[in-house]
């Protein structure tokens, strides 16, 4: 079952990374086939609202770091640091699409199959807001 929820984590973290189309392109409208006609691209509209850069490099295992010190804190059991990143990467993605921080603790504790009760969903969602999305910490309960 966890695999089932960090797949789904991932799915969700990978869904924007899509590319654009590719710009329209004109066709030529002279019967001259040697003279090309300019072409014109086509205005692009954003898929959705873009969420803060991934971090990457350095500042990408440092985030990581953070998050497992934050599950090790918060006395959350888990096998594999990985899934868990995927796991965390995915909340804030779902956090940047608009879903409630009580949705997500309820998905991870339903998630887990009843390896993690809410009090561990919460250590979770706030150590993955706290490394990878904190511009939602006023949204965590005091």
């Amino acid at each position: 079952m966890r695999r089932l929820l960090a797949a789904g984590a991932c799915a969700l973290a990978l869904a924007g990374c899509a590319p654009a189309d590719p710009p329209a392109e004109t066709p030529p409208t002279s019967g001259d086939s040697t003279t090309p006609e300019p072409t014109t691209t086509a205005p692009s509209t954003p898929a959705g609202p873009a969420g803060p850069p991934v971090p990457t490099g350095a500042d990408a295992v440092a985030a990581d770091d953070l998050f497992v010190a934050g599950l090790q804190a918060g006395a959350v059991e888990f096998a594999d640091p990985e899934t868990m990143i995927i796991l965390g990467r995915g909340i804030c993605a779902e956090l940047q699409q608009g879903a409630p921080v009580i949705a997500e603790v309820d998905a991870v504790t339903t998630g887990s199959g009843g390896k993690w009760d809410q009090g561990a969903a919460g250590a979770i969602v706030g150590s993955a807001i706290g490394a990878y999305c904190p511009e939602f910490r006023a949204l965590l309960p005091n």
